[in-house]
């Protein structure tokens, strides 16, 4: 599973399969297993915020990019 961070700050996803990882702004990281659980106990960002993730028609080509909704 590629995952993209769509801000302008370095965000750290946590997930049950992956260890906590740390993607910058901009950047991609490839991570391991079913990520359909966002936003739940099973894969989350750390930082405080109210975080979505897109799953369509990604424009980067990543299978979900990460936004605050601020």
């Amino acid at each position: 599973m590629l995952i993209y961070n769509g801000e302008s700050a370095a965000i750290t996803v946590v997930s049950d399969v992956n260890p906590a990882t740390t993607i910058q702004p901009g950047e991609f990281a490839e991570l391991i297993g079913d990520l359909a659980g966002f936003a739940t106990d099973e894969f989350y960002v750390q930082e405080p915020g109210e975080w979505y993730a897109k799953r369509e028609n990604c424009h980067t080509g990543a299978d979900i990019e990460i936004y605050n909704a601020k």
